[in-house]
């Protein structure tokens, strides 16, 4: 579950006592998960409000994932990928003490889950928010990660033009390549790909996968592959999802994402470039978005590069530099 998908149903918010770093106060309390609560905070400084998400317990898991989206954020800058304001632990004293936590931007609109839930959007929209999360996978994919845990509750709306919707809670995201980790849960079971449903090394594919996933569910309103975690596990990896010629050139492009095959699956660069043709494109059979894979499929496999930025080696290495300490 995200730690912000409880938000909506809380009749009263908890509140929260006490400073974080000397500068934000503790307001409502927005959502609480397995690993950590977030809370929004009032700057004291001035600034706008912020969310403070603190660890859940102190436990190695708890700990180890805040410490883990700490890494990851730091060496990430995108408009549609939320941003890393301050970390720390919290002092002692307190009910939270000794538990470390993160200061990051606050995202207060409601999830992808919400809106599946609430409304039906339009293909055009759809589109719109799909170019912005690619661009934002393709920057995250050039630092050399995974986020691993792509799904609906795990996207923001934003209300801003230039970044309609956010990517958020990086607690699990991993360097490509990475063996699963004992004891890490890895993913959200109806939004995984067949190759990490397996227990594979991370990488990029998988977001792309799950991505397609998303969409999919977006456009339909009904998840891929529904029923129990162990039914729907079982599915993928027997089949692909079904989508149905309707979609037009959505259809071609969705195929292309959830392809079983994950050599055969898009980069997240020409996801984006495909999601910015549907944005303004009648629906039709499908030839020009096919055509247009069928151009780049020279960046096809290609997984941990895209053409959408680049990312310094100093900050693919912060995600190790936080594991070691640890």
């Amino acid at each position: 579950m995200s730690l912000l998908e409880t938000a909506v149903a809380a009749p009263r918010p908890a509140q929260a006592k006490g400073t974080v770093a000397g500068r934000w106060q503790l307001r409502e309390r927005l959502g609480r998960g397995s690993a950590a609560e977030v809370f929004r905070a009032v700057d004291l400084e001035g600034g706008p409000d912020v969310a403070v998400k603190i660890a859940a317990a102190n436990g190695r898991k708890q700990h180890q994932r805040i410490q883990n989206e700490a890494g990851v954020l730091a060496g990430l800058n995108h408009p549609s990928i939320v941003r890393l304001i301050a970390q720390g632990v919290m002092p002692g004293g307190g009910t939270h003490a000794g538990r470390p936590f993160l200061v990051e931007e606050l995202a207060l609109g409601t999830s992808l889950a919400d809106t599946i839930r609430l409304q039906s959007p339009r293909p055009a929209e759809v589109a719109r928010w799909a170019r912005g999360l690619f661009e934002a996978l393709a920057h995250l994919h050039a630092c050399g990660l995974v986020h691993r845990d792509i799904k609906p509750a795990n996207l923001m709306l934003s209300g801003l033009r230039r970044s309609p919707v956010r990517i958020i809670d990086f607690g699990i995201a991993a360097m490509a390549g990475a063996a699963p980790e004992p004891g890490i849960s890895s993913g959200t079971v109806h939004y995984m790909s067949p190759e990490q449903a397996a227990g594979g090394a991370a990488e990029p594919a998988w977001d792309v996968y799950a991505m397609g996933l998303v969409l999919l569910e977006l456009l339909t309103g009904t998840k891929a592959f529904p029923g129990t975690a162990v039914e729907s596990l079982v599915a993928r990896t027997l089949r692909s999802p079904g989508i149905p010629d309707s979609l037009g050139d959505w259809a071609v492009l969705l195929r292309s994402l959830t392809a079983m095959d994950p050599g055969e699956r898009p980069t997240a660069a020409v996801a984006a470039a495909m999601a910015a043709r549907l944005m303004t494109e009648v629906p039709s059979p499908g030839q020009g978005i096919q055509r247009s894979l069928q151009s780049q499929g020279s960046q096809r496999g290609q997984r941990g590069q895209t053409g959408a930025g680049t990312c310094p080696a100093t900050r693919a290495s912060s995600l190790r530099r936080h594991r070691q300490r640890a």
